[in-house]
């Protein structure tokens, strides 16, 4: 079965070309006028992933809040296409928790690839494969081929910012990476994403990386920007390992 699609528009013309893009591509979409008839869809039909068509003489954006709170459809990849120069509407969509945003005009690909990836089409359930699908630093091991990553052997849920993030640092582990290049990488054409934004969205890969990762970590490099390394040993961690030593040194 072809993965559903859900089109958020009021614009009959950007629909058709959306949906003749979508089926070419091996997707089916369906049309809803507002962020509640996007719900109502959901609860009928098996939809995958919403696309919100956000311009200033609609409520999309505003309204995006309750796509991701609402029980039907707070688990689907929610994208939204904004003009570049809606501060307000990327603000709001920021704020909601939206999965991602591509600023006007969108290159029909970049839309296609992020479906792809996220809905996993095409790609089976298995294992990775280890030709250049997987990657891996310390304890941390990302699958690119099924949008998976697991520390320590637990899995992680990431969202796809921070899967951007994390796969561009695993790539480049220990290298410092400047916030410039973390948002030419994971908001690719936007102009109105700033370096707090960059800021918030690492805080919460670290948050997840600390609460399963053994050993490795996201360093700030002050003025600099971000780097992922081996989580240095704090003072407990010491303290284990001393007495550890002691022990050992007692038994002999």
């Amino acid at each position: 079965m072809k993965p559903l699609i859900a089109i958020c528009s009021q614009d009959a013309e950007l629909y058709l070309l959306l949906s003749h893009i979508l089926e070419v591509d091996g997707f089916t979409s369906a049309l809803a006028g507002s962020v509640e008839e996007a719900m109502e869809l959901a609860t009928d039909q098996p939809v995958q992933a919403v696309v919100l068509d956000c311009r200033p003489d609609n409520q999309f954006a505003a309204g995006s809040a309750r796509l991701k709170q609402d029980a039907r459809t707070s688990a689907l990849p929610c994208i939204a296409l904004v003009s570049s120069g809606a501060a307000d509407q990327h603000i709001q969509l920021l704020k909601s928790g939206i999965d991602e945003r591509f600023a006007r005009p969108i290159a029909p690909a970049k839309l296609l690839e992020y479906l792809r990836l996220r809905l996993a089409v095409g790609e089976t359930s298995g294992p990775a494969s280890p030709s250049g699908k997987s990657l891996l630093y310390s304890d941390v091991e990302m699958h690119i081929d099924t949008y998976r990553v697991h520390c320590a052997g637990r899995e992680i849920l990431l969202g796809p910012i921070e899967f951007k993030l994390l796969r561009h640092m695993l790539v480049n582990p220990e290298k410092v990476i400047s916030r410039d290049e973390l948002i030419g990488v994971a908001w690719p054409g936007s102009a109105s994403v700033g370096a707090r934004t960059v800021d918030v969205h690492i805080s919460q890969l670290r948050k997840l990386l600390k609460q399963c990762s053994q050993n490795a970590a996201i360093r700030t490099v002050r003025l600099a920007g971000y780097a992922l390394e081996h989580r240095p040993i704090g003072s407990s961690e010491r303290q284990i390992l001393s007495n550890i030593r002691r022990n050992r040194h007692l038994r002999r």
